[in-house]
């Protein structure tokens, strides 16, 4: 065993190599003894994940890490299977991503909350790009002094290897500077491309900004090998090649959704996706010289990712949606490895995370069943999976609920997915309940370790992730079906959840409480105003509770394919259709008939916390019980520890004194 400063262990796992073939054979997974159940403490799961992400570099002979320490983010490098050779600490340093630009440098997207000012509207949530030098140990801002471009990053690009060195290209915006006073400011919105030399971290334009789009494609050199064009009062999409070349294709694009999403199977052609009248996504193929007409590929698969070589830039795997999204690559000896590696670990998820071009090294993380979260290193010519870490390494197999995916269906007949935790070690009888409804709302759940879910299963609830209509990944109909029906069927798909969970006889009706947010939060609102008599408690983190106050905002924005998206999924003529009033909590407010739990970050760029503010206003000039918590610096996506830990332990506390569980139904409990 090899433990580093950190306390992440490396536990060598040897697993023999089918015969003739670059696969593993199954590993048979580890049992747990027998016994009594502790509740983990809450804070286990309020933790960030304690390593976060690895990345591989291009020979996969080195790897780095993001891992998280008492709400600190630690950087770690090291050549794979040997001891940690820089460890940098980032302090709260918010980070998107993490990768290797070839085997000197690791480049950190990161993110962070700034306020621009009345000029600007306010707030936004900035994107960044850091970079380590590996050999200099230099942690630097390549975009910090430029007195060119504001210190912001609008798009990132795939590093990209050329003759003076590698370059990272990102889409930036212009600055300006008074010669006479010094001051400066931002010379409008239109986005241009900026490529970084890493070497000598020098600036260059690529490609001047322009009021019609931000999409370029990059290739060697770097070079603009296509680019995109969007017109959101025409909704015309047009796509051209090369930086200044002809037009490729041209469709229409109601909700701004059409885009360049990389290079093809072979050199010379360009990968796009565009959208029929149904809202149907289609991927599509088509050679830059304009020569043939445009290919529509894997038209029956739901594609939630696409697999690029670092070498070559061009497509070599999709990752397809499912309650389990799985990889699965073009080259048959590629595919041979994905799924052998995939045998090595039954009866878990499989994620891959980072690979070498070849698939000889990855790096996989798994959970499931008996698994809150771990990382492999995986070897194919050793045949070893090597443990690098784990995600929440104080919570224990024992420890953890079982969740499976279960159906149901709703009033009018639609078969509704949904993920269901039930609490460890108890009877799946008469419990009480929380539905954590997702956000988006187009976005949906899956069967893993939720941390929210498991927190409030440890506690004794079963929990119930509803994949109510609107969600994505059960094909357009079922998004679709969701257009109009934001506090009408998007809603009671929730409570007819709680109703055929209530007649199989595995939760108790009246001892329900939802939690929710962003989308959720509207839900959990929406669920004790618009609906009635269903929940003793809701908890709404960062909701929308106005949706005539979400249209402005998106209008005032001038996010013209932003705002149809929402008017067709809210079922609103405009901004102003007094129909909103019947399915807004804010206007509802009078009429919420359980105890209300308000959490908003003041940093929300997403969901402003003026939603909550009005809400908690309302509620109070009401008279109705609630609790409004504001959490100074928090955004929208809980990104820092404290923030998590924070929003876990009120949300918790609320739903326990609102609607206890009976605890001492579960055998054994003992709470830490």
């Amino acid at each position: 065993m090899i433990k580093n400063k950190m306390g992440v262990t490396s536990l060598l796992l040897t697993v023999a190599l089918f015969a003739g073939a670059s696969a593993f054979a199954e590993v048979a997974p580890a049992t747990a003894p027998s016994e009594p159940y502790h509740a983990p403490a809450l804070t286990l799961y309020g933790h960030l994940p304690s390593i976060d992400m690895v990345a591989l570099s291009e020979s996969g002979r080195q790897q780095a890490m993001l891992a998280t320490v008492d709400d600190r983010r630690i950087l770690l490098v090291g050549d794979v299977g040997k001891k940690i050779e820089i460890k940098l600490g980032l302090g709260d340093i918010k980070a998107r991503d993490l990768y290797w630009a070839g085997e000197r440098y690791v480049v950190v997207i990161t993110s962070s909350t700034q306020n621009l000012g009345m000029n600007y509207g306010y707030k936004y949530e900035l994107q960044n790009i850091a970079v380590l030098d590996t050999q200099s140990k230099d942690f630097f801002w390549p975009l910090a002094k430029s007195d060119r471009v504001l210190n912001a990053a609008f798009g990132v690009h795939m590093p990209v290897k050329a003759d003076d060195g590698w370059q990272q290209c990102v889409n930036t915006l212009p600055l300006n500077r008074s010669s006479r006073s010094g001051s400066v400011w931002i010379s409008g919105f239109d986005i241009e491309l900026s490529c970084i030399n890493l070497d000598s971290r020098k600036l260059k334009l690529l490609a001047a900004g322009r009021e019609d789009g931000s999409g370029w494609l990059l290739g060697a050199g770097p070079t603009v090998i296509a680019r995109e064009t969007y017109d959101s009062i025409r909704t015309d999409w047009e796509l051209y090649a090369g930086k200044r070349g002809d037009r490729l294709y041209k469709a229409k694009d109601r909700f701004g959704r059409n885009t360049i999403v990389g290079q093809g199977r072979t050199p010379g052609t360009v990968l796009f996706i565009i959208h029929n009248k149904r809202g149907v996504a289609q991927l599509m193929e088509m050679p830059l010289d304009g020569k043939a007409a445009p290919v529509e590929l894997y038209p029956a698969l739901n594609i939630n990712e696409y697999v690029y070589s670092r070498t070559t830039g061009l497509l070599t795997g999709i990752v397809i949606g499912g309650d389990t999204p799985t990889l699965e690559m073009i080259d048959d000896g590629l595919e041979a490895r994905v799924r052998g590696t995939r045998k090595a670990f039954p009866n878990l998820n499989v994620h891959f995370e980072s690979v070498t071009d070849d698939f000889s090294r990855m790096v996989v993380r798994t959970d499931g069943a008996t698994d809150s979260g771990t990382w492999w290193f995986v070897d194919i010519p050793s045949g070893s999976a090597v443990e690098i870490g784990w995600r929440y390494p104080g919570i224990k197999p024992s420890q953890i609920g079982p969740v499976t995916t279960w159906h149901y269906t709703a009033a009018d007949g639609l078969d509704i997915p949904a993920i269901l935790t039930l609490p460890p070690h108890r009877e799946a009888k008469q419990l009480p309940l929380v539905v954590l409804p997702h956000g988006g709302p187009e976005s949906r759940d899956y069967p893993e370790f939720h941390w929210m879910a498991q927190a409030f299963a440890s506690r004794g609830y079963a929990v119930l992730q509803p994949n109510f209509r609107g969600s994505r990944g059960y094909g357009v109909g079922f998004r679709n079906a969701g257009f109009g029906e934001w506090g009408r069927k998007m809603q009671t798909d929730l409570s007819d959840g709680i109703a055929t969970l209530a007649a199989q006889g595995i939760i108790d009706p009246s001892r329900a409480c939802i939690v929710g947010g962003s989308y959720g939060g509207y839900a959990a609102l929406a669920g004790v105003t618009v609906q009635q008599g269903i929940y003793r408690c809701a908890v709404a983190i960062a909701p929308v509770s106005d949706l005539n106050l979400m249209l402005r905002n998106t209008e005032f924005d001038k996010k013209r394919g932003e705002l149809r998206y929402w008017k067709e999924f809210m079922g609103a003529d405009g901004v102003g259709d007094n129909s909103l009033d019947a399915i807004s909590p804010y206007t509802l407010a009078k009429r919420a008939d359980a105890p209300i739990l308000l959490i908003h970050g003041s940093d929300d760029t997403t969901v402003e916390i003026v939603h909550s503010e009005r809400m908690a206003s309302k509620l109070r000039s009401a008279k109705k019980p609630y609790e409004f918590i504001k959490i100074e610096g928090a955004d929208h996506f809980l990104s820092q520890e404290t923030t998590r830990q924070r929003v876990l332990a009120e949300s918790v506390r609320f739903v326990l004194r609102n609607n206890p569980p009976n605890i001492d139904a579960i055998r054994d409990w003992q709470p830490e």
